[in-house]
């Protein structure tokens, strides 16, 4: 991959991930479905990669039944991670579920540990105090500095949602990066891979979804009351829809699209850069998409906040290029 087709692909990363977080917003706040916006998500994916398996576009995988079962595992993971993070942004801030969201290496460290049996030094773990403490005072200095409570502005649900996204998707990765090395399949690419994961939890998800919010999306069938006043454009993206009902379809679509969509990117992009680039791309996204949700969504980011949160965001990159560095070694 080239210098300049690597550029164009980082930067619509940057924007699928954007776009993603302040659609997924905007439909959480006039819905209150987080479970079938979340199997709304997976299920649009599909519209993507399975016309390019049927075309011969892109080479389907050939799994055979052991490769199906690691992969309903990782699915599996991947299902709460997603959920649980859709239920964390539905019920709080985007900017907060993102900065709590960067202490998933703390999770990879115990799991890889448990399940690898390898710690890294503690030249790399260090660093993952600032993360915490960053985290921290970005969740509740401005409390600590006003002698307020610090625990009043704390959303426990949006906490503990962006919590069980980490632990799951720090454990899907560590347990992709072993599959990934161990297989023999066919065709298996990273892209493949998270299209299979995708296929797989929509399927997983479907009933629990159903059961959970089936009956009440049936009996308040269009749940539209909340989107009356249709905007004409939403990050300068126009607005085709003219009826409520449409608004909905075309938020629905947007959201998969652009959740599946950035996930893509990212699993190409990534895998052409080296570690160290990759924790700085990383560390990048999370900055766009703080400054994003204050742009389109009008978030707040007061000084502490904004402090906690480039404190546990650099600590996070720097932990990354030291991890990478470790390794080689």
């Amino acid at each position: 991959m080239g210098a300049a087709t690597l550029t164009v692909g980082i930067t619509l990363w940057y924007v699928f991930n954007v776009g993603y977080n302040v659609y997924n917003k905007i439909l959480s706040k006039a819905l209150d479905y987080p479970m079938m916006i979340s199997l709304t998500s997976l299920g649009v994916g599909s519209l993507y990669f399975l016309p390019l398996w049927v075309l011969g576009l892109r080479k389907p995988p050939k799994l055979s039944s052991e490769d199906l079962k690691a992969c309903t595992v990782l699915a599996m993971l991947h299902t709460v991670g997603h959920v649980a993070a859709v239920v964390a942004m539905s019920a709080g801030a985007v900017s907060f579920t993102h900065i709590i969201k960067a202490l998933e290496p703390m999770f990879s460290v115990v799991f890889g540990a448990l399940i690898n049996g390898k710690m890294d030094p503690i030249s790399v773990n260090v660093w993952l105090v600032p993360i915490i403490a960053g985290v921290g005072w970005a969740a509740i200095g401005s409390k600590i500095v006003a002698g307020e409570n610090v625990l009043a502005d704390i959303n426990p649900v949006a906490f503990a949602g962006a919590m069980t996204s980490n632990l799951a998707f720090s454990l899907r990765g560590i347990l992709s990066k072993k599959f990934k090395a161990e297989t023999t399949a066919q065709n298996l690419t990273s892209s493949n891979l998270y299209s299979v994961m995708t296929l797989l939890s929509f399927f997983l998800f479907l009933p629990f979804a159903l059961v959970l919010e089936g009956g009440k999306l049936a009996s308040e069938w269009p749940p539209v009351e909340n989107l009356a006043s249709i905007p004409a454009s939403i990050m300068g993206i126009p607005t085709f829809a003219a009826t409520p009902t449409h608004y909905l379809y075309e938020l629905t679509f947007w959201t998969g699209l652009y959740y599946y969509m950035y996930n893509e990117m990212a699993y190409l992009v990534l895998g052409e850069v080296s570690a160290t680039a990759q924790a700085v791309a990383n560390t990048v996204k999370r900055v766009v998409i703080l400054l994003a949700t204050v742009a389109f969504l009008g978030e707040t980011m007061d000084v502490n906040k904004g402090l906690g949160a480039a404190v546990a965001i650099s600590a996070t990159m720097v932990y990354s290029i030291a991890k990478s560095k470790a390794a080689k070694k």
